[in-house]
């Protein structure tokens, strides 16, 4: 059976976090012409997470190439074959290749460990472009029947369209078990913008400037409060946080001070 989240579960976000830092050094699946990398390993958290026996952990890699850079452009939207009311659902053209490109070997690596480990549940990990490919991964994993535990982000930017967003939280609960962590002055969770029909999906675990205490989906006002108190405090210290506070070393010293 698969356990799903009404609260964040902090020492298996600091897991997932070093999956994502770890990306950037290895990786065991590729694809050379988008530069797509991806890591599917079977791995034992240990009893600090409160997660027993053997999990499956899927990471996504971040932007570090030109080719990635290149697929974080292609922000124009390519439709996918769901739809609701006639409404089409649409994602970032780059993101949806660049997914597709390792789709078919991550699941067949998923499929392999599974038949080796029949009882052990999924965990999908990303920072950055990682994060967004690996919300396209939970959705296609749901549709294939996999057994999908939790979904945790970094820095993750949106995906689709509102049909997508609505699409992706209304299927078997992926909306309770998806953790979008933002650190809050990071520029790259506000693209592509809402303007361009934009949306995100999932839960939206967000990181307050100072060391202030996590807040779960808080509100417009919160954060603009938050941002503005954030941009004050790095217009004094002269510090450029909008793309500082993005890498993922940013994100792990951030949660390495939450209990």
């Amino acid at each position: 059976m698969i356990t799903t989240s009404t609260s964040p579960n902090w020492n298996l976000i600091r897991s997932m976090a070093s999956s994502c830092a770890g990306e950037y050094q290895h990786a065991t699946i590729s694809d050379a012409g988008t530069d797509t990398q991806a890591t599917v390993e079977a791995i034992n958290f240990g009893n600090g997470t409160g997660i027993a026996g053997v999990a499956i952990v899927v990471a996504f890699r971040g932007s570090s190439s030109v080719k990635d850079f290149i697929v974080d452009g292609e922000a124009w939207m390519s439709d996918l074959i769901w739809s609701v009311n006639d409404c089409i659902a649409s994602v970032h053209h780059g993101f949806l290749s660049a997914f597709e490109s390792v789709n078919v070997e991550v699941v067949k690596k998923v499929r392999d460990l599974l038949a080796q480990y029949p009882d052990a549940q999924i965990y999908i990990t990303g920072h950055s472009l990682g994060g967004a490919l690996a919300v396209l991964c939970a959705l296609e994993f749901k549709r294939q029947k996999l057994p999908v535990a939790e979904v945790i982000t970094f820095g993750q930017p949106r995906v689709g369209n509102q049909v997508f967003a609505d699409i992706y939280d209304a299927s078997e609960g992926l909306k309770s078990i998806t953790w979008r962590v933002v650190n809050q002055n990071d520029i790259v969770p506000r693209t592509p913008g809402v303007l361009l029909g934009y949306r995100h999906c999932g839960q939206e675990l967000f990181l307050p400037p100072a060391g202030g205490a996590p807040a779960i989906n808080p509100s417009l006002i919160k954060k603009l409060f938050w941002d503005a108190l954030g941009l004050y405090g790095a217009y004094r210290n002269k510090d450029d946080v909008l793309i500082k506070e993005h890498f993922i070393a940013a994100y792990q010293q951030r949660i390495q001070l939450i209990s």
